[in-house]
């Protein structure tokens, strides 16, 4: 049977996303993961398989992908790596001479995300059960190494434990299996990344219950940079959902907005301030009632402060084109824009007319000179 083979999208720098599916050993699976790549909402970087499915002891592969998986006659895990993210990080795999643990060490000359680490580890396991139901075919300690740099745990470890599965009815074997995991992994400083109760099997057959089997660690040095993780791929016909696991630089992550004070317009805003009337207080008030009538007055003078205050929110969207001076004609145009809304009046709308006409035009000068310069300093 040959090697089914399609094509995934390029990553984008600013993000890294890592999927997470266990395959059931089934192609048809594969196929529908890597298909649905054309339809996701992020870019993909690293595909962790657990179960994947093998042929003669090796793996379909699939176009913009490089595989990493145990050369053994029956790999239980696989990587696979987008050959352009492959092109900008150096990827080493780390093989442990068994058939349930991958380690990919990725590392470049510039530290990723902007943190002050030039590498991080991501370990993808399948672990199974034994003849000791307290401890399965992967050590704790395999899965959960104190590490000085970041470092990111995947897997099915088919364990069951009330932190990741809350409402589940646990036997005292389920309990004591999954205790040395979870220990282990709170001495070495990770965080569960699953949120709690989210289910990641639904048995297609009998009356099992769905469960949580496919969890996510990330150690202290990794969790800033965890943005997400999600289950938003759709199905791929496994009783396993696809997980997708999102880093970013902290900075990057999305800050809620806020006002640039130092711009606020207060030529209009100061006769609003000036009659402002502060609402009655009430007679004989209890604490709460004062703390009420004053959280109230304040809010209105807020209100009015904001309506009148642009806000600002950082962002990795940032124009290199833009300049100070296109922020000056800015806050006039939208000034004049304000003033004829308000009035009217013929005069102020021509105003206003004038000055949005120099603002887009300061606009289309300020790119093209950005762009003029670009082409002057770039090199074959």
């Amino acid at each position: 049977m040959p090697p089914p083979r399609g094509q995934g999208p390029a990553p984008a720098p600013a993000f890294l996303s890592i999927i997470q599916h266990n395959c059931l050993g089934s192609w048809n699976v594969f196929l529908c993961l890597f298909e649905s790549f054309k339809e996701a909402t992020t870019y993909l970087s690293i595909v962790l398989l657990q179960d994947p499915p093998v042929n003669m002891a090796h793996l379909p592969s699939f176009n913009g992908f490089q595989s990493f998986y145990p050369t053994v006659t029956k790999p239980r895990v696989a990587a696979y790596v987008h050959m352009s993210f492959a092109s900008n990080y150096t990827v080493l795999p780390r093989f442990k001479g068994v058939d349930d643990v991958l380690a990919l060490d990725v590392s470049s000359n510039e530290a990723p995300f902007g943190t002050a680490f030039h590498s991080f580890r991501v370990i993808n396991a399948y672990s199974t059960n034994t003849a000791d139901h307290r401890i399965h075919s992967v050590l704790p300690e395999v899965l959960f190494p104190v590490l000085g740099f970041p470092l990111l745990l995947v897997g099915e470890l088919n364990i069951h434990n009330p932190l990741a599965d809350p409402l589940r009815h646990f036997s005292q074997r389920g309990i004591s299996s999954s205790t040395h995991y979870f220990e282990k992994a709170a001495e070495s400083g990770f965080a569960l990344l699953n949120p709690t109760g989210e289910y990641t099997r639904f048995p297609l057959v009998g009356k099992a219950p769905p469960s949580v089997l496919d969890l996510a660690f990330a150690n202290t040095a990794l969790l800033p940079l965890v943005k997400s993780w999600e289950a938003s791929l759709p199905s791929t016909g496994s009783n396993h959902i696809p997980i997708t696991i999102t880093l970013t630089a902290p900075s990057l992550n999305r800050k809620p907005r806020r006002p640039r004070w130092a711009d606020t317009d207060w030529e209009t805003l100061d006769p609003i301030v000036n009659g402002f009337k502060v609402p009655a207080a009430p007679s004989c008030p209890t604490p709460l009632q004062l703390d009420e009538w004053m959280s109230e007055s304040l809010n209105r003078l807020v209100a009015h402060l904001k309506e009148h205050t642009p806000v600002s929110r950082p962002s990795h969207h940032s124009k290199p084109w833009w300049t100070p001076h296109l922020s000056i004609l800015r806050r006039e145009y939208h000034k004049a824009a304000r003033a004829a809304r308000k009035h009217d009046n013929p005069h102020l709308r021509e105003v206003a007319s004038t000055s949005k006409a120099g603002y887009f035009k300061a606009i289309k000068a300020a790119k093209n000179k950005h762009w003029s310069s670009f082409l002057m300093t770039a090199t074959p």
